[in-house]
């Protein structure tokens, strides 16, 4: 009789690391980051000082570790930029999608509110957060952007440029509202029609044969 396949799972490693984020996530939401310390994710996670410092190195480790998960899932999204005969329309599409499923999730949300709250008071906190999270996005698309100009698929002359750009619009004034509670009654319309808007906009901006 033949056997089963063995099921893939995740290595013991990384489901102990997650689940600690994950406890981590409730923690800096719940108690902000100020008053946030390693017992009290210690206490959520059922886990050991010794772990999450060895996983982490400490509070600030910790919550870089969340932005750089999320920048991840972000960076996951991203088309093949080898591939030379991409849909770039298509492509930008899909990475504004994923983008907004990350960024407009209550997480995090909850936890730019976070940022906005105790970065005036913790400047480094802030500029982790953009050097982890936003800033490496941005220069995974600006090198898209650079490729695509490269053989011809669109025009870009300022890529970083244009790359915070797609991102500004993509965010739209739909981020901003969610963010200080004004979440609509449709949220997934208002992301699709966001997303929609952003590369519409953005096409006619470097489609290659059209004036500016």
């Amino acid at each position: 009789m033949p056997t089963a396949a063995p099921r893939r799972s995740r290595p013991r490693g990384a489901t102990r690391r997650a689940q600690i984020l994950d406890a981590a996530t409730a923690v800096f939401l719940e108690h902000g980051y100020a008053d946030t310390t390693i017992d009290l994710v210690v206490a959520r996670a059922g886990a050991s000082k010794a772990t999450i410092y060895s996983f982490f190195g400490g509070k600030e480790g910790l919550f870089g570790a969340l932005i750089d998960e999320r920048a991840e899932r972000i960076l996951a999204g991203f088309p093949d930029i080898e591939i030379q005969n991409v849909d770039v329309r298509a492509a930008l599409t899909r990475i504004a999608r994923r983008y907004m499923d990350v960024a407009m999730s209550p997480e995090a949300i909850g936890l730019f509110r976070l940022i906005l709250t105790e970065g005036p008071r913790s400047p480094d906190l802030a500029g982790n957060f953009y050097r982890v999270g936003q800033d490496r996005v941005t220069a995974s698309l600006a090198k898209a952007l650079r490729t695509w100009a490269r053989r011809g698929r669109i025009r870009a002359d300022a890529p970083d440029q244009l790359a915070t750009q797609f991102f500004d619009l993509v965010r739209g004034e739909l981020h901003l509202r969610v963010v200080t509670g004004l979440t609509p009654d449709d949220l997934a319309r208002a992301v699709e029609n966001n997303v929609e808007q952003a590369v519409r906009t953005f096409w006619r901006a470097v489609e290659p044969g059209s004036g500016r």
